[in-house]
């Protein structure tokens, strides 16, 4: 039953990285708030069950950070942007939609921005010329993910920061985390996820533009041939 069950590299970076921050993110808020006085140990090795487990959780915290990320997509203004205006030049724009129009009819011109996009990416694939599509599908999936992780992992250190210091236990060593330390930490993590959104957002842009620049040069040398 699981001979066609393959792992992609969106898997690994868009799932399995995300959701083990975000587990992270998890354990810490467990911590702080069922045992805020308790040192937290970190053995350094782990049987084969509790790793697989490990794994297992982490790969579906992940999706629950994509789920997160599409909810939290749809109240981006700047995202929202994509949706409702054309990432084109003003004359660019003027040539697109002449071409659309030519292809599909008149009535092309009172489709959303959103709606032709998906027009056009299913012309392109539907014609076996998707570009550079799935690579910026990716990209944009893995700073959304990664967006929503960090910013979980800042606030489980912002709630840490009530009962420091902590008592880390690495290696059979221990380490008290002040709150210096956790703040500087959670900065650090905030200002990933603000890098990793503004990533998100450029990617976003990239695979529209490159659709609809894609579709006007491929329509144009179709009807040339």
């Amino acid at each position: 039953m699981f001979k066609d069950f393959q792992f992609t590299l969106y898997d690994i970076f868009g799932y399995l990285l995300p959701g083990a921050a975000i587990l992270l993110a998890a354990i810490l808020f467990f911590w702080t708030f069922f045992w805020p006085t308790s040192s937290l140990t970190l053995p350094s090795t782990l049987p084969v069950l509790t790793s697989t487990s490990l794994l297992f959780g982490a790969y579906l915290a992940g999706h629950v950070g994509q789920a997160l990320g599409n909810l939290l997509e749809k109240l981006s203004k700047a995202r929202g942007k994509l949706d409702t205006e054309l990432p084109l030049s003003p004359e660019m724009a003027k040539l697109f939609i002449q071409e659309v129009v030519t292809r599909f009819g008149e009535q092309a011109r009172q489709l959303k921005a959103n709606e032709l996009f998906h027009l056009c990416d299913q012309t392109l694939v539907h014609n076996c010329s998707p570009g550079e599509r799935e690579i910026f599908t990716y990209r944009e999936g893995f700073y959304r993910g990664n967006a929503v992780a960090l910013s979980f992992v800042t606030l489980a250190l912002v709630a840490r920061l009530v009962s420091a210091p902590a008592l880390v236990v690495l290696l059979g060593r221990g380490f008290e985390l002040h709150r210096g330390p956790l703040a500087f930490a959670a900065v650090l993590t905030s200002v990933g996820a603000c890098l990793c959104y503004s990533r998100f957002l450029r990617f976003a842009k990239h695979r529209y533009t490159s659709c609809l620049l894609r579709f006007l040069a491929f329509s144009k040398s179709t009807r040339q041939t």
